[in-house]
């Protein structure tokens, strides 16, 4: 006869073992997935080359027939060396109060033409985040009775190496001078979406930009 106590824990290991395939532990991010707001787009989970958040109610997706993500429960997942998606722009997701998306020709020409560069060296000021960015973000999802509450979060990158040119940097601080917009936030990606889900969380308007490369 097989000890009960054997089959009890043959069992859990294989629950256990399931779960961590489903689940595994990401290395910069890795946040529970159950009872998650209906109302809320909550980023769960986030490691190099690879993000999962979950879509908020009424939420839609700019490239609907984007097959550069999985979608399932209200859950996308991101993974593009899985998916084998060989282009830099694959790497760079927006995620707004109504839409979600990377950044491609289709919504973002301008950001596209003029590339976003990672940083040679810290004295380097030249390419980076382009400032028509910021101008081409808005058009995707412009917020009804303006955008004095809407606080902007912007990644630099994994590692912090993408560079955020100095035509946006001061573009961000004239709009916040000017009370266009209630505050802006660069950060290395991991404390970007740490900071996207608090503010979401604590019902904000936020507009979020992920490099989910270096």
């Amino acid at each position: 006869m097989i000890p009960v106590s054997f089959l009890e824990g043959s069992s859990c290991s294989a629950e256990k073992q399931e779960m961590e395939v489903y689940h595994p532990r990401w290395s910069e991010l890795n946040e529970p997935e159950e009872d998650l707001p209906e109302d809320k787009c909550l980023v769960t989970k986030l490691d190099l080359g690879k993000l999962r958040f979950h879509i908020a109610h009424g939420q839609q997706s700019i490239h609907p027939d984007d097959a550069g993500f999985k979608c399932s429960n209200n859950m996308v997942h991101i993974d593009e060396v899985d998916n084998k998606v060989d282009d830099e722009k694959a790497f760079n997701w927006v995620l707004t109060p109504n839409f979600y998306g990377r950044v491609t020709s289709e919504k973002f020409p301008k950001t596209i033409k003029y590339g976003m560069k990672y940083r040679v060296n810290h004295d380097d000021e030249e390419g980076g985040i382009p400032k028509e960015f910021l101008d081409e973000w808005w058009t995707v999802d412009p917020i009804k009775g303006g955008t004095k509450e809407i606080i902007l979060i912007i990644s630099k990158g994994i590692e912090g190496k993408l560079y955020i040119s100095k035509s946006l940097q001061e573009a961000l601080k004239n709009k916040k001078q000017n009370n266009e917009i209630q505050d802006y936030e660069i950060l290395t990606t991991k404390h970007a979406v740490i900071r996207h889900n608090k503010y979401v969380k604590e019902g904000k308007k936020v507009y979020t930009f992920i490099h989910i490369a270096g």
